[in-house]
């Protein structure tokens, strides 16, 4: 295994996997905004709305996703897959909160519970964990 003491803090598995999500929450909310443009503006729906690869958001967008994924390949190298895969569903409180903020998009009650529970489930699987003898 390799020593990690004198790594930096960016090469860090946390630092990593939380700007995987932050790039992916980015990139979902920018692919959102480049879909809907395409269709007010052109006033069509073309099958697959191809259209939205015309708009620059939608391919800073697809950058972000890229970039997230490389980063999140980093992680599966130095975290166990099933914690990985656990502490990314914190994506799923991120892209509704950044639709909220920039694409002004209802939450219900409802649906703000659902993310208040995968928040809180998120935060379960990160804690750190103690180890009896």
């Amino acid at each position: 295994m390799r020593d990690t003491r004198h790594q930096a803090w960016y090469l860090g598995p946390c630092f990593q996997l939380g700007l995987s999500a932050v790039l992916l929450s980015a990139a979902e909310v920018l692919m959102k905004k480049g879909a809907t443009a395409s269709l007010i503006l052109t006033g069509m729906t073309p099958l697959f709305n191809v259209g939205a690869l015309t708009w620059s958001v939608t391919w800073i967008g697809i950058v972000l996703y890229v970039v997230s994924f490389i980063s999140w390949l980093y992680v599966l190298r130095l975290m166990p897959v099933t914690q990985a895969y656990c502490l990314i569903s914190v994506v799923h409180v991120l892209v509704p909160a950044a639709a909220w903020l920039f694409l002004l998009e209802s939450i219900s009650l409802s649906r703000a519970a659902g993310i208040a529970l995968v928040l809180g489930g998120t935060l379960l699987v990160g804690a750190p964990t103690t180890q009896r003898l």
